[in-house]
């Protein structure tokens, strides 16, 4: 598999992949992640199948990273995202691996690249917000639960619905 910066023409595998993946309470629309890519492309990465000359690469995976202060975290379908003056950590918007992938440590190795990023970027933090029963993955990747940042807005956190989780891991 090969990882590379995600890119607006990468939308529709991303899409494709975010149907197979998540619930549909959790599909997000095509100008929700354009917003995102516009607004912080050295943040997003695709994973994809090698392809020959004549295929098109597939998309397998994707991570959608965002520098966020406690007012700019998007909640679930916002339109409209544009990154803060001075970020305070990298937030995990989103992250998926077809089921075909899953097993070849994509998740990781993308994890990888943004904590990298955040490093780069000077941020001391990644955040996240857990959903589907997925706390137990981000503890593994080393994320513990912890109270929305000081004057983050409640209803952004009640988005991603009652079981949502915010998560938080030193970078």
């Amino acid at each position: 598999m090969h990882l590379r910066p995600m890119t607006p023409m990468d939308l529709p595998g991303v899409l494709a992949v975010q149907q197979h993946c998540h619930a549909p309470a959790f599909h997000e629309p095509e100008a929700a992640f354009a917003s995102k890519v516009s607004g912080s492309p050295g943040t997003c990465w695709v994973a994809t199948r090698a392809a020959t000359a004549s295929e098109r690469a597939d998309i397998q995976a994707y991570l959608v990273c965002l520098p966020v202060d406690a007012h700019s975290l998007p909640a679930l379908h916002a339109p409209q995202w544009h990154p803060p003056a001075s970020a305070q950590a990298l937030y995990i918007h989103d992250l998926a691996v077809l089921p075909a992938a899953q097993g070849q440590s994509l998740a990781t190795r993308m994890l990888d690249l943004a904590r990298e990023q955040a490093q780069a970027m000077d941020l001391q933090e990644m955040v996240l917000v857990a959903v589907q029963g997925s706390e137990a993955f981000w503890r593994r990747q080393g994320f513990v639960e912890r109270p929305l940042p000081d004057g983050t807005p409640r209803d952004k956190l009640l988005s991603f619905g009652a079981g949502a989780c915010f998560m938080a891991s030193a970078v």
